[in-house]
């Protein structure tokens, strides 16, 4: 159940706007989303490596879901998607908008990005894969309980 909130979510983080870059007056100059920043429509830089972190994470959940035979590998599966969804978090609030946005002069001193309120989605799946771990590891307790009882 967890597993599968995990990949609903980070789809869902896939098609919301991460945030605007805005001017000192309120304007919208630019619309950054998981796929690219976008000025009226149009790209002007593309940021898909966030997006294929997030479609590894929501992939690597759903193919978790059909290990259930293997509960170590699944333990060891989510541990590596926590790390892929760290990684498509950090690049996504702070590498792109910090540095690299920055540096092509997107921000500037009269700038700044302000993110979607929405974006606290990308939260939802590494809570559920912490506690999709967690419940793993309960039921693995249980069963080698139960092995020793024979």
């Amino acid at each position: 159940m967890f597993l599968l909130v995990a990949a609903v979510a980070a789809i869902a983080v896939l098609f919301i706007s991460i945030g605007n870059i805005i001017d000192v007056s309120g304007t919208c100059l630019y619309q950054y989303d998981a796929f690219s920043l976008k000025k009226e429509g149009h790209t002007v830089y593309s940021t898909l490596y966030i997006a294929l972190l997030w479609g590894v994470s929501a992939i690597l959940s759903l193919v978790t879901i059909f290990m259930f035979k293997n509960r170590q590998r699944q333990v060891r599966l989510n541990g590596v998607n926590m790390l892929v969804m760290l990684a498509a978090l950090v690049m996504m609030l702070y590498i792109y908008p910090n540095l690299i946005f920055e540096k092509k002069q997107f921000i500037t001193s009269t700038s700044m990005l302000e993110f979607n309120r929405f974006i606290l989605i990308s939260l939802i799946p590494a809570v559920s894969l912490y506690l999709a771990n967690m419940f793993i590891k309960k039921d693995e307790k249980k069963v080698r309980a139960a092995d020793r009882l024979r």
